[in-house]
């Protein structure tokens, strides 16, 4: 497959997926070096590193909310050109810091800026695409963003192999250009006008949206799911199992391969609110039969700890496209189109939460449980599937009942 198959027809979104393209090569650089880099470089301990990481997680947690909305004032394309160059700089200014303080003040401001980037992006979107072709503009951005991601990997091995300040320092700079270059090219994106004064909703609406929220807090749960192979897999193949640990990346490999070839074509069929719930639930159940016979490939031999394990990783790929393409249609058709800036902020909550939640929960259940902890998170994922179509259809009935009132006089400022 050549990569032109993954990029989209619309010479916009093609554009947008070419941005995307070259900013995640520079996210793969900078996740792939950067713990390396302030622990073996700068000498801070690998405690303060995660601390300073942990308080610019939580200080960005609601960020997407109002820089969301200053997109749906200001426009989109614009907020979200400005918000790449400003990280652009303070990426470049997180290589100088030498004290602790200046890690956690600067690595927190690009966490909100980040987080922010995150809700307009989705608003930009929306501007450009309509109907199902958001989903599945999401679904291309993703399959980019695992290409992206891999390239940049394999960029910071250069890094890794020298194992030198300059090495370091080189590399990682070439993440603070990829911002640059990804800003240059969204400015050629075009235009997508703010919304008219008076035809928006207060900066807090989507937060008092409880149907909306209650969406949110149930998705969170199901995307723990993505934990499962970037956390528990690879202590539970190098603690619990004979299997090698080369295997590991070979899990890796076969995820972002599936990934990276199959998610549009998931998400192309997955078009609808209804069908997104069918697709959550479908996920659920491929989560729990996944969790199912990781389970069982501890204590066993060599090779069928191997089989076992790759058996549940093709599972688990096959629930993570569904549910996906299920967080994509939800997270455009559920919002109004008036407000979508601050929703998409909302919505991206989803993963700070599960970013929260997951490590938790995969440490006191399939790390201490064994076999059983395994089947109880596939409980936890299959159960939080279940409960999204009461919620979904709680958030719609919602959605309609506000439609119906606005639709006599329109919305007033």
């Amino acid at each position: 497959m050549r990569l032109d198959d993954l990029l989209p027809e619309e010479p916009a979104v093609r554009r947008m997926a070419v941005a995307t393209l070259v900013n995640t090569m520079g996210n793969g650089i900078f996740f792939t070096l950067s713990a390396l880099y302030f622990t073996r470089i700068v000498g801070f301990s690998i405690v303060e590193v995660g601390a300073g990481l942990s308080i610019a997680a939580g200080v960005a947690l609601f960020a997407g909310v109002p820089i969301g909305h200053l997109a749906d004032l200001r426009g989109p394309r614009e907020v979200q050109v400005a918000l790449v160059l400003v990280i652009a700089a303070l990426t470049g200014l997180l290589l100088l810091v030498t004290q602790w303080w200046q890690f956690v003040l600067v690595t927190s401001v690009i966490a909100v800026l980040d987080r922010g980037a995150g809700a307009v992006r989705g608003a930009l979107i929306a501007g450009l695409v309509q109907g199902a072709g958001r989903a599945t503009t999401k679904a291309y951005l993703r399959s980019v963003t695992n290409v992206g991601m891999t390239v940049g990997t394999g960029i910071a091995a250069i890094a890794l192999h020298f194992d030198t300040r300059e090495a370091y320092l080189a590399v990682l700079y070439l993440d603070v250009a990829s911002y640059v270059v990804t800003a240059v090219l969204l400015a050629r994106v075009p235009h997508v006008p703010p919304r008219p004064a008076g035809q928006g909703l207060a900066m807090l609406t989507a937060l008092r949206d409880l149907p909306f929220v209650a969406v949110v807090v149930v998705s969170s749960v199901v995307t723990m799911q993505y934990w499962i192979l970037e956390l528990a897999i690879p202590l539970w193949v190098v603690n619990e199992t004979e299997a090698p640990r080369w295997l590991v990346a070979v899990l890796m490999v076969i995820n972002t391969v599936i990934v990276v070839v199959a998610q549009v074509a998931v998400a192309k069929r997955v078009a609808t609110v209804e069908a997104a719930v069918r697709a959550n639930l479908v996920a659920g159940e491929l989560f729990f039969a996944a969790c199912a016979v990781f389970g069982l490939s501890g204590r066993v031999s060599a090779v069928l700890a191997a089989t076992l394990l790759v058996s549940g990783a093709l599972l688990h790929v096959a629930g993570e496209l569904a549910q996906a393409s299920a967080s994509f249609v939800l997270g455009f058709e559920l919002p109004p189109e008036e407000a979508m800036g601050q929703y998409q902020g909302v919505w991206g909550m989803t993963f700070s939460i599960s970013s929260f939640l997951a490590p938790m929960v995969i440490a006191l259940l399939p790390l201490a449980l064994g076999g059983v902890g395994w089947l109880l998170l596939g409980a936890i994922l299959l159960g939080a599937s279940l409960l999204t179509g009461p919620t979904v259809r709680w958030a719609v009935r919602s959605k309609e009942s506000r439609l119906a009132v606005e639709a006599p006089t329109g919305r007033q400022g």
